[in-house]
């Protein structure tokens, strides 16, 4: 791997900011896993804005569409789709909603589910549907271009639209709390990502995509993860390293941003990806039940990931987890890009 030279963390730069990813060994959702996320949280102290991004709860949705008269077993199905959106208060919601189920039906997707109500911290209205594609053709992509159609409006902010995960938003930790769908017993994730900011914080939270999460330490641009991620059809492990290592970037023709972050943590539909530029920016928990990835020690085992060594999560839809550190996370993505047909053309829509 080429060689950087890196700096110790600025402790007073990061202690405004909270990361936390974990993920639970067996990969099986349990509230019990999401509230452990929860609480730590809470027992570090976030005050700032915090959300929360966690596999679809299948079981609650399973609830939810009973109780609207619809199958509940449609929860269960690998595309089916929930998304988050929040509509400022003073906007004339009706409308707005009227606009928004015309886009969802322009981009090939039927509407199963819907509820709107006052958000947790009641800084906006909270727009809650679920809904179904007509074809599966270039999901993730078409949500993707549903989530910026539905942001031209300007009194629309989404928060998550996706069939993989959903993220909850709120100004604090505790106005997310207090949100319905996180104290119902059915609210149950295999992994959770969870952040929370502070006014002193350098660290930036962004979307990435429609229902993934980004979060970085440094100047940088999400826009050139997500560029290769929905133009040139890359998973997140191969945009993050063409991204960040230059070297890969040049041997495939590939934009690089060319400096390592302080910090980075994505998450994007079955793939995660850390990198600490910085000594003691992450920090590793290792224990019987779950895998801890945070910003600052969680429990008494906690190992920092050593400066510019990337580690990356891949989760498969049967169950399995796998884990690459370092030279098997720069391997794979060699392996990757040399199987694409052309590593640089753009996908057509």
């Amino acid at each position: 791997m080429e060689q950087r030279t890196y700096r110790l963390a600025n402790e007073a730069n990061q202690r405004g900011a909270l990361l936390l990813a974990a993920v639970e060994k067996r990969n099986i959702p349990t509230n019990e896993h999401v509230q452990a996320v929860l609480q730590a949280l809470a027992q570090w102290g976030a005050k700032g804005n915090a959300a929360i991004q966690l596999d679809i709860p299948r079981k609650l949705w399973m609830e939810k569409l009973a109780n609207a008269g619809q199958n509940p077993e449609i929860a269960t199905n690998s595309y089916f789709t929930v998304g988050h959106i929040h509509v400022a208060p003073s906007a004339d919601a009706e409308r707005v909603r009227a606009h928004l189920r015309q886009l969802c039906k322009q981009f090939g997707f039927i509407l199963l589910f819907e509820t709107i109500r006052p958000s947790a911290d009641e800084s906006a209205l909270f727009w809650q549907i679920a809904m179904l594609p007509g074809d599966v053709f270039s999901l993730s992509d078409r949500l993707f271009r549903l989530t910026a159609a539905m942001e031209r409006e300007p009194h629309v902010r989404v928060a998550s639209l996706g069939h993989t995960h959903v993220i909850y938003q709120a100004y604090t930790l505790a106005d997310l709390l207090r949100e319905p769908d996180v104290s119902h017993p059915f609210f149950a994730s295999a992994a959770s990502f969870a952040y929370a900011n502070g006014a002193e914080s350098f660290f930036c939270h962004q979307r990435l995509g429609s229902a993934g999460m980004l979060v970085h330490c440094g100047e940088m641009s999400v826009g050139a993860v997500e560029t290769l991620i929905y133009d040139h059809g890359y998973s997140l492990l191969e945009a993050a390293g063409a991204a960040f290592w230059p070297d890969a970037a040049k041997r495939h023709s590939l934009p690089s941003i060319g400096q390592l972050p302080a910090c980075l943590a994505a998450s994007f539909e079955q793939e995660a990806v850390w990198v600490a530029g910085t000594a003691g920016a992450l920090w590793k928990t290792d224990d019987s039940s779950r895998v801890f990835i945070a910003s600052r020690p969680q429990g008494g085992h906690a190992e920092p990931l050593a400066p510019g060594q990337p580690l990356a999560l891949i989760r498969s839809t049967t169950g399995r987890t796998q884990w690459l550190n370092g030279d098997h996370f720069l391997q794979e993505m060699a392996i990757r890009l040399s199987n694409r047909r052309d590593a640089h053309a753009p996908i057509a829509f």
